[in-house]
């Protein structure tokens, strides 16, 4: 009887250890900072932003994705369609939608219009 209780309890002990063992974080000592993204807001980025002007509001382009500035942070910025740029974001392709040509990049369409520009459209 003694051994099943003395073998209860080595059991016992060395699942309390192995269970407190368990629950011990090791902290990153040197965390590497890239681009710091919170639900649609950048704090910080290692890329250059492509500075947009349209209609009294500045716009920050970043691989083709539309933001603007509120309080040193980039926000997500749905573009307005009527903006100008004189080249289509990367990764823009074409496609033709009711008979009509447009660029498609990062879900949002560019017309080509006169003067070599592309328009942000909404067809």
């Amino acid at each position: 009887m003694k051994k099943r209780i003395i073998a209860a309890m080595a059991f016992f002990g060395i699942t309390v250890f192995n269970t407190v063992m368990a629950q011990e974080t090791v902290k990153n000592e040197n965390p590497v900072k890239k681009l710091v993204s919170t639900k649609g807001t950048i704090n910080s980025s290692h890329k250059k932003a492509l500075k947009v002007n349209y209609k009294g509001v500045e716009y920050y382009i970043i691989d083709g994705i539309w933001h603007t500035k509120f309080k040193n942070k980039l926000i997500l910025k749905q573009p307005p369609k009527g903006a100008r740029l004189t080249f289509v974001p990367e990764g823009g392709e074409m496609v033709t939608m009711g008979g009509k040509k447009y660029y498609k990049s990062n879900g949002i369409f560019y017309k080509k219009i006169k003067g070599g520009f592309y328009e942000v459209a909404r067809p």
